[in-house]
């Protein structure tokens, strides 16, 4: 059964001019995926089949080809948010925006690609190098950058992470650098019944929901270091993946 509530935590930001598509594009950062597409404009994917050449036995003279698998392109736009003091407010466009900067291995990110509502239609997962280019604006304009992802290597087909297997996934985690006794706003799907939870292997001080926003778990910050504190919610099916977060002293 799908479970369409990855696509209702897709929330536009001051980034997005219009998100006139319905496909989610996950960016690995710090060893956890995660949704980017609330700041994301013109996704587009455009597959280009890899052959094998073969014989048409019975048909001499003539020849076949097998298709191996995909190699992919993905372009979007992305706008850049700039608080107060001119910096980019976009963690992940920072990561991204280095990325296309660096050459070799370190020019290579994962990405999952798939269909937002439907989890038949599969999805896939890969390494891409990353290019950048500075997006043509008008002077009123705010500055932006279009992406080009090209696959290297082998892009996996995947089950898509809509499959509505129920266990929770964290899509967010805010405010950063949270500190002992504040509150983190922790924004994914399945995470309406979270019976536990924990920060950096330390449980949780309270669990709470907002009433109005079953896509939205709090959890009070428990005492320990600053640091990596990765966080995991668990309902009653099972516990999410461990989410990268870094807590404040």
């Amino acid at each position: 059964m799908a479970d369409p509530t990855l696509y209702d935590t897709t929330v536009q930001t001051a980034g997005t001019l219009a998100l006139a598509h319905e496909k989610i594009l996950q960016f690995k950062r710090s060893g956890t995926f995660a949704n980017i597409t609330g700041d994301l404009n013109n996704v587009t994917a455009v597959p280009t089949k890899i052959t094998a050449q073969r014989e048409n036995y019975g048909n001499k003279g003539r020849t076949s080809e097998r298709k191996l698998g995909d190699n992919w392109v993905i372009t979007f736009d992305a706008e850049a948010v700039r608080d107060n003091t001119g910096a980019i407010a976009q963690a992940w466009l920072i990561d991204l925006l280095n990325v296309a900067k660096a050459s070799g291995s370190s020019n290579l990110a994962d990405f999952q690609l798939f269909d937002a509502k439907d989890p038949a239609l599969g999805a896939i997962e890969g390494s891409f190098t990353v290019e950048v280019a500075d997006l043509a604006t008008g002077f009123a304009d705010k500055g932006g950058y279009k992406f080009t992802l090209t696959s290297d290597g082998v892009v996996r087909q995947i089950t898509s992470p809509i499959n509505g297997s129920g266990i929770p996934v964290i899509a967010s985690a805010l405010p950063l650098n949270a500190v002992a006794s504040a509150n983190v706003y922790c924004r994914g799907y399945n995470v309406s019944a979270i019976t536990a939870a924990t920060i950096g292997g330390i449980a949780a001080t309270s669990i709470s929901q907002i009433p109005g926003e079953p896509n939205i778990v709090v959890l009070e910050v428990p005492a320990g270091s600053a640091g990596s504190a990765p966080i995991i919610v668990t309902n009653a099916v099972g516990a999410s993946t461990a989410y990268a977060y870094t807590r404040g002293a």
